[in-house]
């Protein structure tokens, strides 16, 4: 099995490294009105992963594909829309990065705050920039009773109990975007957090209310130690 059950209706796809020590991952949520892989899968259409995609099948397949910025993008949605027929979703800040490295590929469905796609129906989708320009959260509230928040690499967990954040300035992240966005997240309530990288191998975290805000306060403490470097 290539898939991990995470909750009754939420899938975590294979560990894909990033680097020496953080990797990445992308999420299934299985739902009556159409399944949503959220992130993506990191492969580079090698002919092992096509698992990955008959497990993703025997759960319904992917209504839509929906990446939280630019860093996910890779060979392996050309994957997921072939087999599933599936749109692929990004914020609409994001889709020249998007689209210009899978060239050809196109975005279907460029997200804005204003969206109102039924295939979205259900998840609250924020504008958290900072990391990147164009980086989005996801909320969903499931109906078997839990609340998911996906982070995308906006701030991640690490194995040793840490949390990390970056300006990807490359990006069009900036410091004073990702201070914003982190005092807008430390008032969301949650049952579990699912990010797109993470350091080691724990993508998913359930912190208590306080704690969250704890590890939130943490991370913008941290964030403009580094700003004030920099100034």
């Amino acid at each position: 099995m290539k898939l991990t059950r995470i909750a009754d209706d939420l899938w975590g796809t294979p560990h894909w490294p990033v680097d020496d020590y953080a990797n990445t991952r992308g999420y299934l949520l299985t739902r009556a009105g159409g399944n949503v892989l959220i992130y993506g899968l990191g492969f580079q259409r090698e002919a092992a992963d096509a698992e990955v995609l008959d497990e993703i099948t025997a759960l319904g397949g992917v209504q839509v594909q929906l990446l939280s910025h630019g860093d996910e993008a890779s060979r392996s949605l050309e994957a997921v829309r072939e087999r599933f027929g599936s749109r692929l979703a990004c914020s609409a800040v994001e889709v020249d990065q998007i689209d210009g490295y899978a060239e050809g590929l196109g975005i279907d469905l460029a997200w804005t705050p204003d969206c109102a796609d039924e295939a979205l129906n259900g998840l609250e989708i924020m504008a958290t920039p900072g990391h990147t320009r164009g980086s989005i959260s996801v909320r969903y509230e499931s109906p078997h009773g839990r609340t998911y928040l996906f982070t995308g690499d906006t701030i991640v967990p690490k194995d040793d109990g840490g949390w990390a954040t970056a300006v990807a300035e490359q990006q069009g992240g900036t410091a004073a975007d990702l201070e914003r966005t982190l005092l807008a997240l430390r008032e969301q309530s949650f049952d579990l957090l699912a990010s797109s990288a993470y350091v080691g191998e724990t993508s998913t975290a359930s912190p208590t209310q306080e704690e969250w805000q704890a590890i939130v306060d943490h991370r913008l403490e941290r964030l403009r130690v580094w700003a004030a470097s920099r100034a």
